[in-house]
Parts: C-alpha cells; structure tokens; sequence
C-alpha cells in the first residue's frame, strides 16, 4: 500500500473514533475544548503507525484502532499544556485551547483527555494480559512525556545543553509516542517479545528524526506551509540540536550576537531572521538535517525482523514520509 494516498479510508475510521470517544462528555464547553484540535484534522501518524504495525506482525489492523485512538488522544492533552505552558496563541492555523477557553478551561480539557485515553485502551479486544501490557505502554509514554516536557522547559533556563541531552529530551517528549504505537500495535497483533522490542526501536528512532526535522522546519518553513509560527524556537529559547551545534561553532561577537535574541520574547522579526542566517552560516541547520535522516535510516533497519513484504514496505515508505513533509 502507497502512504498516505492508501490510507485514506483508515485514517477516516481513526478520526470517527476518535470524535466519538468525546461524545461521553456532559458539559458542553469542556467537550468542545477537547474537540478543538482533534475535530481540526491531522495526518493521525500515531494511530495509523499502531494499526499498521499491527497489521504487519499478521493482526487485524481494526483491532488497534482503540489502542492507536488512546495515543492520539494523548497527544492531543499534551498539545493543549503545552501550548498554555509555551503562551502560543495559534496551533496549526487555529486558535490554541487556551486563548479561545481560557487557562483553566485548558487545563481541564487535557485532563479529561489524559483520563479518556486510559478508559479507551481498555477497549482493545485482546486478553487480560495484553490488555495489561497496553495500558503499561500508555502509562509509560504519559511519564515520559511529563519527563520530556519539563527537560525542555528546563534547557530554556540552562546556559548549555550537550547533544546528547537534547536526544534524550525528545526521545521522551516526542519519540515516546511513536515508540508506543509500534510497540502497541505489535502487541494487539500478537507478536513476540523480540518483534515487539525491533518495532519499539523503529519507532522510537523514527520518532527523534521526526521531532529534529520539526526543528529544522521551524526554521525553514513559513507560518502558512507550517501551520503555527515559525522562528518560536528562538524566540523560545529553545536548546534544540541546531542551537547545541551553533553554540559549539559560533565565537566572538556573531556567538554574542546569537545569545542576544535567543530566548527573547520581544525579538524582531529582523533579529530572528539574523538569527537564522547565523545557523545556517555555521552550517547547524544541514547538520540537523543530516541527523534527522540518519535516525531515520537506523529505524528503517529494525524492520528486518519483519517478513517480506507489502506491510513491512509500508513502514518504510511511513519513515520516509516523516522527512518529506512540509508541516
């Protein structure tokens, strides 16, 4: 099967489930928070990557929708903290939760979400001890999202972050996730332990090229192609892998100049823009660009352990497509 073009229709199944775990929710206001990003579209990369590793250990790839719905809804809590944690206004070309709701209206609707998620696993049809097995996946990722979150948060204060550190951020802020899919799927489609670990590292490894090729459109992009604003990371603060390797080849008075808008909230788009052109003149943004793509080709090989195939061909065109996206 092609990616995405041939998974049209089960992305259509992923985005109706999804929408109907909602549907148990009372208050209207809260229920219409929680929709907010979810009823605003997505790629559902999480869901779908479940379902087709699922379907390529030899399960039924309908059977890891409510695993696959559970990660998305996850996501979907994370995105709203985050957002009010970050002070972002706009998420993808929309207003964000807290900006249309209020703060504590957010708040409210990523818990609800986080709780959702947990009572939607639950409705895998598979036995008590992948069920179990599940739900110890689901948990994980939650604490290593919390655990990457406040990392990120974190490095905005330090003076200095090695490589080494940021990789282990997004491994668990955005990795987690994608390791957590192919890893669930597999377990719904029953696969063995060994298979199960193959596919928690492919998707793991997917999920760092994903999150550094993010970095880089968040400097390459523009807001419209992009969807929410670009140069943030700057603006931000943020140590991504591109900072870590500017801050190690900028000297004198370009490096002072770098520091000087880095983390300014109140910078110019012409002090971004300058910022910019200090990255790619030290060569950080190709730098990341080429790590992206050699994670990306590690995690492809972790797919060795599946079986020739159609299935196995389709997530490797996944993997591909993660570093051929513009959003």
């Amino acid at each position: 099967m092609a990616f995405p073009e041939d998974y049209k229709d089960r992305v259509k199944r992923i985005n109706a489930d999804l929408m109907a775990t909602l549907e148990v929710m009372e208050d209207k206001t809260l229920k219409a928070a929680m929709s907010h990003y979810p009823a605003a579209g997505g790629k559902r990369l999480r869901p779908l990557l479940a379902t087709m590793a699922c379907e390529a250990v030899g399960g039924k790839w309908e059977a890891a929708v409510p695993f696959g719905v559970s990660l998305e809804l996850v996501h979907n809590f994370t995105l709203v903290h985050d957002d009010v944690m970050d002070e972002d206004d706009m998420r993808r070309g929309i207003r964000t939760v807290h900006s249309q709701w209020g703060v504590p209206e957010a708040i409210l609707a990523g818990d609800a979400m986080f709780a959702r998620a947990f009572e939607v696993v639950l409705e895998t049809d598979v036995d008590g001890e992948r069920t179990s097995q599940l739900v110890g996946v689901l948990a994980r990722a939650v604490r290593l999202l919390a655990e990457g979150q406040q990392m990120d948060m974190s490095f905005e204060r330090m003076k200095a972050v090695t490589a080494e550190e940021y990789i282990k951020m997004i491994e668990r802020k955005t990795a987690v996730l994608y390791s957590a899919a192919a890893q669930g799927g597999a377990i719904v489609g029953g696969a063995s332990e060994s298979v199960q670990e193959e596919l928690f590292e492919y998707g793991r490894l997917m999920g760092i090229a994903f999150q550094i090729w993010d970095d880089v459109l968040d400097l390459r992009s523009d807001q419209k192609t992009f969807g929410k604003p670009v140069l943030n990371d700057i603006r931000n603060g943020k140590k991504t892998i591109i900072v870590v390797d500017a801050l190690s080849k900028l000297d004198g008075k370009a490096k002072a100049e770098f520091l000087q808008t880095l983390g300014k909230k109140e910078a110019t788009e012409k002090e971004l823009l300058r910022a910019r052109y200090l990255l790619e003149s030290v060569g950080s943004i190709d730098h990341a660009a080429r790590g992206a793509s050699e994670n990306l080709a590690a995690a492809k090989g972790h797919l060795a352990v599946l079986k020739e195939g159609p299935h196995r061909e389709a997530l490797k065109t996944l993997a591909d497509f993660m570093m051929g996206r513009k959003t």
